[in-house]
């Protein structure tokens, strides 16, 4: 059995059973064996899966009824080419470990048989694209339940994602391509989810800087931010406002149109729990999760939130997670906030979405401490509709821990508490894995993933903190090499064991996440323009002393009042020194690949001459 779990000839040495092996020794995704919903309680597989299906239709809001005027004046420009070569690329694409849909078709036999099936499928996506209607198998959706938080045995703690048909989502690939290809041009800059090349991280990054550099200004008080919850997004939108809004705000009609209307129409979807297929329910409303078009769908369709909002007011989306601030220098601010917070709420109502009240927070980021903070009777109170919105502590920003003080010190423990329970999990649960490729596989996969996700905003700064996520790494290199019982307390000798098994001391990775995501923002691989306190040095090089060049970059920002360390939260003021520091050959690569690979070189050259813990030490 053992033996069946990793194949020496997989190229990622480790198999996709070995995978479920892990996973069903997993607690953190299984569904408790008694689910609720209210005063209802049940255990049996298909009763649970009845339960969830009942419960994700109520979200459902009134069907819709797609009595929309289709222009076909100009029906040759929503013309689309299904290709089969396009097909076969899309086929080839295909991750063969991907769940199958209804119609039962494997992603292995679509990409071992993309050449054969790309003709007769290219002809069959051109008829039923030309013919604006689609089988009725493509419309089934088999939904699992995904936990988001909360109590695990609150059916109402779950979002539904839809396994759909495989070779349907072939079919999406192009579909998705070709609207966002006549879309693009007109979506909000500030939106960063589902579409290519963005990503939590470029959202936090414009977020954070903006946050930064207000509080960082002498006349400002406090920046106040606004979250918002919207109550089950994805599947309340109302079917003829996505039309409608495609046809009148982005162009989209004729056989294009005709073709959404009909992917959006006559949807059904079931439950499955256990291999426990629940009955079929109709969709009256929403995108489907985990479809191709649906996230580009809701993408369009909330993009006009933003409209009206006051000069001054900062906003980032992340599909439905909605977030404004401001600075407060004045109660004239607050109140301008007030009229934005009003301005969202007019919008949700006006199509036909709802905020949930109690989920939606404020947090008044302050670094100057006041004894005002304890006296709640000060502060402005604002409201969502009939609401009053609650202050927090802090709050969950797309999987980073944001408080009022912009401290991650908390962050950084909940970091390295999910890692430890990792490694815990993957001791005991792989305790027969001798290998040392692939114990390291494992730990890059399972432990130090953990550290990946927008470690660009919460990287630790503190020697104490530093030391914690080092140490906690040197356990884990032991372990790799199966050396529990010896001693890595010189550094020299736990940079000897990194590099033994490739694996970057955790201080110098965080300078490598930084510096990657910085070059992707320098030649445009990513969507965030440099602020514009940074320009490019253009000096005379009488100052190449100072190590500046063509390729450096100065800043016009200083700090105020001893801002230092507030500053340094900021990705855009805390990396541009660690740019600079980079030898001109590896800042002048032309190739991401290449400037990763001297990037990597570069970083170990230096772990074995400098055991400074400061990740902002000169490089």
């Amino acid at each position: 059995m053992r033996e069946n779990l990793y194949n020496a000839d997989d190229p990622a040495l480790i198999s996709k059973k070995f995978w479920s092996h892990v996973k069903s020794n997993s607690k953190s995704s299984r569904i408790p064996e008694c689910m609720s919903l209210g005063s209802v309680f049940r255990n049996l597989p298909i009763d649970k899966a009845n339960l969830f299906n009942n419960y994700f239709f109520d979200q459902f809001s009134d069907a819709s009824s797609y009595e929309i005027d289709i222009d076909w004046s100009e029906d040759e420009d929503f013309s689309i080419d299904f290709n089969p070569l396009r097909i076969r690329d899309c086929l080839l694409a295909i991750n063969p470990n991907k769940a199958c849909g209804p119609d039962g078709i494997h992603g292995r036999v679509l990409k071992n048989c993309a050449a054969s099936l790309a003709k007769p499928l290219s002809m069959i996506f051109q008829l039923s694209y030309n013919c604006g209607s689609l089988p009725k198998d493509w419309k089934l959706a088999n939904v699992v339940p995904v936990h988001k938080k909360g109590s695990k045995s609150c059916v109402e703690n779950y979002r539904p994602i839809s396994l759909t048909s495989l070779v349907m989502k072939t079919f999406e690939r192009i579909l998705k391509e070709e609207l966002l290809m006549r879309t693009a041009h007109l979506l909000d800059v500030r939106q960063h989810g589902f579409l290519n090349n963005r990503s939590c991280t470029t959202n936090m990054v414009d977020f954070l800087d903006g946050v930064v550099l207000s509080i960082n200004d002498c006349n400002t008080f406090s920046t106040d931010v606004v979250y918002f919850d919207f109550s089950k997004a994805f599947d309340s939108v109302n079917h003829d406002l996505i039309l409608n809004k495609l046809k009148n705000m982005y162009g989209i009609d004729g056989r294009l149109l005709k073709f959404i209307m009909n992917y959006l129409q006559g949807r059904e979807q079931s439950v499955i729990i256990d291999n426990c297929v629940s009955t079929s329910k109709p969709v009256l409303s929403g995108v489907p999760q985990g479809s191709i078009i649906g996230p580009i769908l809701f993408v369009l369709f909330i993009n006009d939130l933003s409209d009206g909002l006051s000069p001054g007011t900062g906003l980032a989306l992340y599909a439905d997670d909605t977030k404004i601030w401001r600075s407060i220098q004045s109660d004239l601010d607050h109140d301008i906030l007030q009229s934005d917070i009003s301005k969202l709420n007019n919008w949700a109502l006006e199509n036909k979405m709802k905020f949930h009240p109690a989920k939606c927070k404020v947090i008044s980021i302050c670094n100057k401490p006041s004894p005002l903070d304890m006296l709640p009777s000060v502060q402005f109170h604002y409201r969502l509709g009939d609401c009053l919105l609650d202050y927090a502590e802090n709050e969950k920003d797309l999987g980073v821990t944001i408080n009022k003080k912009l401290n991650f010190g908390d962050h950084c423990e909940l970091i390295l508490s999910k890692a430890n329970q990792q490694f815990g999990l993957l001791v005991r649960t792989c305790h027969f894995v001798k290998d040392t490729l692939r114990r390291r596989v494992l730990y890059l996969a399972l432990v130090r993933s953990q550290f990946e996700h927008c470690s660009q905003i919460w990287r630790p700064h503190s020697k104490t903190l530093l030391d914690r996520f080092e140490n906690f790494q040197k356990k884990c290199i032991k372990w790799i090499l199966s050396e529990c019982e010896l001693s890595y307390s010189c550094s020299d000798t736990y940079t000897h064991k990194c590099r033994q098994v490739n694996v970057l001391p955790l201080k110098l990775r965080f300078v490598q996440n930084d510096l990657v995501f910085f070059y992707k923002i320098l030649y445009g691989l990513v969507p965030i323009k440099l602020p514009e306190y940074l320009q490019w040095f253009r000096g005379s090089t009488r100052l190449r002393n100072s190590h500046l060049d063509h390729l450096s970059l100065t800043s016009s920002i200083l700090p105020s009042m001893g801002k230092q360390k507030l500053l340094d939260k900021s990705f855009f003021y805390r990396t541009p020194c660690l740019w600079n520091s980079l030898p001109l050959e590896i800042r002048e690569q032309t190739s991401l690949s290449g400037f990763k690979a001297k990037l990597e070189s570069h970083l170990w050259d230096l772990s074995t001459v400098n055991d400074d813990p400061d990740p902002n030490f000169s490089i």
